[in-house]
């Protein structure tokens, strides 16, 4: 099962729990293809559950975002990330100790 995130980023529900957050398209928005070009996304990490895919997800785009930022900056941002897919996943029932919630 593949789930879109967006048009740069989806995750691959892959076998025995494994969550695979993977790059779609490269820095310029072109479809990362092989040779043949058959879609091939770049698996940038493995996470045990959704939201933990999610919540790298996250970071991967706020590092995307910004090229410079101080420390403080980015952590006033990634603090601020962390709260709003918080409540994005909250409205979903998504977490990572009930995967029931998922079915």
């Amino acid at each position: 099962m593949i789930i879109k995130i967006n048009n740069g980023y989806q995750v691959e529900a892959q076998k025995y729990n494994n969550w695979a957050l993977q790059r779609v398209t490269d820095s310029k928005g072109g479809r990362l293809t092989d040779k043949l070009g058959k879609p091939t996304p770049k698996t940038i990490g493995y996470y045990p559950d959704l939201s933990l895919a999610l919540k790298a997800f996250y970071t991967q785009r706020l590092i995307d975002d910004n090229e410079a930022l101080k420390i403080d900056e980015y952590l006033i941002l990634l603090d601020k990330t962390n709260r709003e897919l918080s409540k994005k996943l909250d409205s979903l029932n998504v977490g990572g100790d009930d995967d029931e919630s998922l079915s």
